[in-house]
């Protein structure tokens, strides 16, 4: 009932708007008279709808392709968020790990082995296991083609117009891998124009980017159109390693990336490329300990009086920490193809994709100490007959990691895009993606371990624990192969009620080849039919109302660090009704979302510890039940004012999570005391956006941003990570701040100038956390404090 007295409080509270506010019409798109939202709501050319201009002061329209066609946002049956290219600019959107707070039930973090691991969670389902093989249940699409892997998928993207976030399952348009939910980055398209763009910009903390683009225009007028963009951006680390430089501290980074996309339309016939390439260097957020075992603590202590460092343990954000990290870098490479053939009354579509990520990590800290020396003995202690072989005082590593990531995947769709008279519209659907994962991760580690007598170290120094220095590697390869065929249409029974159903047939099938830390191939098979229906009713022109239902499926497949063979695909089952409404001229908007989902054989991954010892697996150990509230919300209570608030509340519980009792060696069911992993129940953002004036010299404005996350788990129990509770995350809220003087007329050209700060009260909040209860200690790595900075845009 807390959760519920908050939400309503929130919603009392900021009760006004969602991010869809602002201007709607997208860069280089020509605007189109206002139509009515009981006009005709799809076409199969994304290109041949642009959005409805806002009239009369009121809130615009944006146009969406979430059902594959052009669709108005307000017209389309789904739970759906879109944010336009202002928005997107506003908000300092500039990679997926910038999402959280978009949309309702929406939930980002970033994992401490990488800055481009991100675990994104729509209506608290998602995956934080950064492994390789391990799919994520949310699909992260690059304009319609999928990131197969979220370790690597927080990668700056440049040239953003649109993001669309759509909340519950999407099997039947989208496939496998989206229980719950999908979002697609949207990149801007050349113009028929030329255009010349310089955006340049400094901060605190060392941060500068620079930050060009150009617009070739019709070139020649052979209908070929070209736009090309360079990023280059860096900053300095925000918690100080004393043993590194600025540029070297936590959070430093330096990230160089390019853009180029080609169109070319010739009658019925448009074919778009793009090409995409982002290379990043940096540090890993600071990792620190936040609870130690009393023992290992002990043990750690005896470190500054054999000449060695003093741990460094603490519960809240430490501004200073020593580390040993080495560099971590990341490549990314796509090329996109998508080809639209308009035949009149029918389109044929390919999309071809083909995308590559490169990691190195030198070396991560997850010890959250360097410099600490201890008493070692050698690991042959562990197996019969366990000499005691002392290796003396030696520098000690709680835990470290490197490792070496590569992925590849190629991927190709058609659709047939069609009418039937006037009533019936169809999409006809045929995919195919294929992928290969490789992943070398050695890792070292402390076991301390009681002695059963006293160690004398120095005359005045004796210790009752010993440390034992370990390693273990994982190498492997995996292999992941999915081929589709769907197909969804909608009939419109009157001018106002419609009805869509679709159904979609899935087969896949996965490889692991495996050299460590055990030899072994697997191979799995799994195929899927899943379904969508949906009822919407247009009750005016302002108001749609709509029922769905629809499924998806998580694949099955391996865990490269688990020690079984396999794990089944997941199942989940959502029921939804919504309310898409514009009053008061199109000065307030509403859209409402309610939904019932059951979530079965959830995969689950399990420290089972008993009596014959200790292994992690993965395994279908799971079913649960959600229900939820989304609103958005978005006023004009008069001309050059727009707020809003978008507000999210997701019930969540377990109805079976079966567990091994290290105690007593049987499988318990604990699922009334398993924690919901990430996703937060509530979630609230809410913004304010002001054009002041219009001055001599440009126009005027100021936006404030809100964002509010409830308390998040990093473990779904205590069974193996006994300091759950300690490390999670407890709710947080963030402002974020913007003013800017716009349309400043320099010759001729326009220019923009315009200062900006992000958790400008500087909240110290946990971003990730790890508990390696088996060792006696958890830590957690903290999200970035206050930042400011300056931006100056200038357009030819």
């Amino acid at each position: 009932m807390r959760n519920v007295a908050h939400l309503l409080g929130g919603i009392a509270a900021m009760g006004l708007a969602a991010p869809v506010a602002a201007q709607s019409t997208a860069p280089n798109q020509p605007s189109a008279p206002p139509q009515s939202a009981s006009a005709t709501r799809a076409s199969a050319n994304p290109q041949t709808v642009p959005p409805d201009a806002a009239r009369d002061g009121g809130i615009a329209d944006i146009v969406v392709t979430a059902q594959k066609r052009s669709e108005n946002l307000q017209s389309t049956p789904l739970a759906i968020t879109a944010l336009n290219a202002d928005t997107i600019k506003d908000k300092g959107i500039a990679s997926a790990a910038d999402l959280t707070a978009i949309a309702p039930s929406v939930s980002v973090t970033i994992s401490p082995a990488s800055a481009t691991n991100m675990q994104l969670f729509i209506r608290g389902i998602g995956d934080v296991d950064p492994i390789l093989t391990s799919d994520s249940p949310v699909g992260l699409y690059v304009d319609g083609v999928i990131l197969g892997r979220a370790s690597g998928s927080a990668f700056d993207i440049l040239d953003l117009e649109r993001i669309e976030v759509l909340r519950g399952p999407q099997g039947t348009l989208y496939g496998r891998n989206t229980i719950g939910g999908a979002v697609n980055l949207i990149t801007v398209k050349p113009s028929q124009d030329f255009h010349a763009e310089l955006d340049a910009g400094g901060g605190n903390l060392g941060f500068y980017q620079v930050r060009t683009s150009v617009d070739t225009g019709d070139i020649a007028k052979s209908g070929l159109t070209a736009r090309f963009t360079y990023l280059h951006k860096q900053r300095n680390g925000f918690v100080d390693d004393p043993d590194s430089r600025d540029n070297r501290d936590p959070g430093a980074y330096v990230l160089d990336a390019v853009r180029a996309a080609l169109r070319f339309r010739r009658g019925p016939l448009t074919l778009d490329y793009g090409f995409d390439y982002s290379d990043r260097s940096g540090y890993a957020a600071a990792f620190q300990l936040t609870a130690v075992r009393p023992d290992v603590l002990a043990y750690l202590q005896a470190s500054p009086k054999l000449g060695g460092g003093t741990p460094n343990v603490s519960p809240n954000r430490l501004d200073r920490v020593f580390l040993n990290q080495g560099v971590m870098t990341d490549r990314v490479m796509g090329h996109t193809v998508t080809a639209d053939l308009d035949l009149g009354g029918v389109t044929l579509r390919s999309l071809t994709g083909f995308r590559q990520w490169r990691n190195r990590n030198a070396g991560d800290d997850l010890g959250g100490n360097a410099n600490l020396v201890g008493f070692t003995v050698s690991p042959a202690i562990l197996a019969p007959p366990n000499p005691f072989l002392p290796l003396g005082v030696t520098p000690l590593t709680l835990f470290a990691t490197q490792n070496v990531r590569r992925q590849h995947q190629f991927s190709q769709e058609f659709n047939i895009l069609g009418r039937v008279g006037d009533h019936f519209d169809y999409v006809i659907g045929g995919y195919y993606f294929s992928e290969h994962s490789y992943e070398r991760n050695p890792q070292n580690f402390l076991l301390a371990l009681p002695s059963p007598v006293a160690i004398p170290l120095t005359p005045t120094l004796q210790i009752n624990s010993f440390g034992v220095q370990l390693g273990s590697l994982y190498d492997y390869d995996h292999f992941n192969e999915s081929k589709a065929g769907f197909v969804q249409g909608t009939y419109k029974v009157t001018s106002t009620l419609s009805v869509t159903g679709g159904v979609r047939y899935t087969d896949d099938s996965k490889r692991l080849e495996q050299r460590a830390p055990l030899t072994r191939t697997l191979n799995a098979s799994f195929n899927r039919v899943n379904y969508s229906a949906s009822i919407d009713w247009q009750a005016t022109p302002t108001t749609l109302l709509y029922a769905r239902t629809a499924t998806g499926y998580k694949a099955g497949g391996f865990n490269a660090r688990s020690v079984n063979s396999g794990y089944k695909p997941e199942a989940l089952t959502s029921y939804e009704a919504g309310l898409k409404t514009d009053l008061f001229d199109r000065r307030l908007r509403l859209n409402l979302a309610s939904f019932y989902a059951t979530h079965t054989d959830l995969q689950l991954q399990q420290l089972q510890a008993g009596t014959g010892g200790a292994s992690s697996i993965t395994v279908n150990a799971g079913k649960a039940r959600y229900w939820g509230l989304e609103a958005e919300i978005t006023a004009r209570p008069v001309d050059g004012v727009t707020v809003g608030s978008n507000i999210g509340y997701t019930n969540r519980k377990y109805l079976q999570f079966l567990i091994l009792d290290p105690t007593t060696n049987r499988i318990v069911d604990v699922k009334d005391t398993a924690r919901f992993q990430v996703g937060a129940t509530t979630t609230i953002s809410a913004f304010a956006q002001w054009d002041i004036a219009q001055l001599a010299i440009g126009k005027l404005s100021a936006r404030l941003d809100y964002d509010y996350r409830g308390r998040i788990y990093f473990n779904p129990t205590t069974v193996g990570t006994p300091y759950n509770e300690v490390i999670s995350g407890a709710p947080r809220s963030l402002f974020n701040a913007r003013v800017a003087l716009a349309d400043i007329d320099l010759h001729g050209a326009k220019a923009e100038l315009a200062v900006w700060g992000k958790n400008v009260f500087d909240q110290k909040y946990r971003l990730y956390g790890i508990d390696f209860g088996g060792l006696g200690f958890a830590g957690n790595t903290y999200a970035e404090p206050a930042t400011y900075g300056i931006d100056f845009r200038i357009k030819l």
